[in-house]
């Protein structure tokens, strides 16, 4: 039986007539030859290959088209990378080497030394976390794995260093930034202390502010550290007022919600019985913004938005 029949036979029944025959058969026979002599010591048979580009081949829209662009080789290294190999791991590195080293250099100022940085991208890359299989496995083999890479990467490393940003702020908050806080009702101060709700208020607001665009954190530092007028921000960004009144409301309306929200994970408390203690919070939103915002943007930061900066 070849290849490609263990292929069709893993597809729907409505598929196996629709993608061709012997011809396209003998030209994946090739490349799948090709794969295995680049990655002789790739531990995936040819069963377990064939069963995930059929898979993959169901979900696309226009099958066809996406065999097209079927890459076996890259698959077959993803794929063997998805069982956790050391090999797999150490060969891929080695393939991927100039584009790991790129993605890493834009997060060089990061307080985390470059192996540690490294070893954080392989962790999420590489290990299965929660019962979901590596990221890795998330690999459609239909284009360059090299540019999955590039795109998985960095948004897997934007994390990490919004991560650090927000520790970052949460340090930069004075004690009497956010806490200045109403009495908590019977109800809630017999699960928690005015004080735990004071730390906990401080840490959702950072991880907010960290999670905000690029755009909307800049423009939030214009308007609350260097005190420019909505005229002068939409000049230096050559865009109308009114986009600028815009981003702002809805950066602002995006703070009060996603701290409402990790408040209430970390505390493990309804959102509607925090609601005096988040309008407290943003009662005080100006003043915390203008002490968090005076920190600069950690590298990597905003890397998935160079086009706003002015």
């Amino acid at each position: 039986m070849s290849w490609w029949n263990l292929v069709q036979g893993a597809l729907p029944e409505g598929l196996r007539d629709a993608l061709g025959g012997e011809e396209l058969g003998d030209r994946l026979a090739r490349e799948l030859a090709a794969a295995r002599a680049r990655w002789p010591e790739a531990a995936v048979t040819d069963a377990r290959l064939a069963a995930a580009v059929a898979e993959r081949l169901a979900a696309q829209k226009d099958p066809a088209a996406a065999l097209a662009r079927l890459r076996l080789d890259d698959l077959l290294l993803a794929q063997w990378c998805a069982t956790g190999e050391p090999r797999a791991i150490a060969a891929f590195e080695r393939a991927h080497r100039a584009d790991l080293d790129g993605v890493l250099a834009r997060f060089r100022r990061l307080a985390i030394t470059p192996d540690e940085l490294l070893q954080t991208l392989r962790i999420k890359l590489f290990v299965a976390t929660a019962g979901r299989p590596p990221r890795i496995a998330d690999y459609s083999g239909f284009g360059f794995l090299q540019n999955w890479l590039r795109v998985t990467a960095l948004r897997a490393l934007v994390d990490v260093a919004r991560g650090e940003q927000a520790r970052r702020l949460e340090e930069l908050l004075a004690d009497d930034d956010l806490i200045g806080l109403p009495a908590l009702g019977p109800d809630l101060s017999a699960r928690v202390s005015r004080e735990e709700v004071g730390r906990a208020i401080k840490q959702a607001f950072a991880r907010a502010v960290a999670g905000l665009a690029p755009r909307q954190r800049n423009f939030l530092r214009h308007a609350h550290v260097d005190q420019l007028t909505l005229d002068q921000i939409a000049a230096t960004y050559g865009v109308h007022r009114a986009t600028v009144a815009r981003t702002l409301a809805q950066a602002r309306a995006e703070l009060s919600a996603a701290t409402r929200t990790a408040l209430a994970e970390q505390l493990g408390i309804d959102a509607a019985a925090l609601d005096s203690v988040v309008r407290a919070a943003d009662s005080r939103m100006d003043l915390s913004l203008s002490r968090v915002l005076r920190a600069p943007e950690p590298a990597g930061a905003d890397a998935d938005a160079d086009e706003d900066a002015p």
